[in-house]
Order: structure tokens, then sequence, then C-alpha cells
């Protein structure tokens, strides 16, 4: 059995953005999703993805229970949960 869900949903996330090394860091720190808030407490990867010409920054977060794959597009500057993993069925 396949823990991964497919998500694909808009969502709204607040996030922080650092000054590190010269760099400019964002790390999302709370989403809302399907009328609900989750703190997002654990980054694991992030990295950057291109489709076509678009820029996406992909983020592997945990609120501690469940990870999440979220996609922020760089040219509409939207989030969508790519999909879930629920630490209950591991």
């Amino acid at each position: 059995m396949n823990p991964v869900t497919e998500i694909n949903e808009s969502i709204d996330v607040i996030a922080t953005f650092k000054n590190k090394d010269g760099k400019v860091v964002v790390m999302p720190s709370v989403m809302r999703w399907r009328g609900r808030n989750v703190k997002l407490t654990i980054l694991g990867l992030y990295h950057p993805m291109r489709r076509g010409a678009r820029l996406y920054y992909v983020f592997d977060m945990s609120d501690g229970a469940n990870d999440y794959s979220l996609e922020f597009d760089t040219v509409e500057l939207t989030w969508r949960l790519i999909s879930l993993i629920d630490g209950s069925s591991l």
C-alpha cells in the first residue's frame, strides 16, 4: 500500500524570509488547508524545479506527525499542496 496521497490543491501559506549568508531563504511555517491551519515545524528537503519556462520551488515539510510536499509557483506567487504522507499509516 502506497502511503503517499496525491492532493494537488491550492493552499494558503504563511512563510518566513531570512537573510542567510547574503541569500534570502524562505521557510513555510503555516499552511491553511481545507479550513484548518497546519503548523509546519520541520523542513526536509527543498529544491527548484522547472516546467517549461516556469520555475517552482518544492518544499518537503512536516508537522511532526504527517509529511507534506508543497509547491511554490514563482510566476503566479501561489502555493499548492501536492501530496501528503499520513504518519499514522506508516
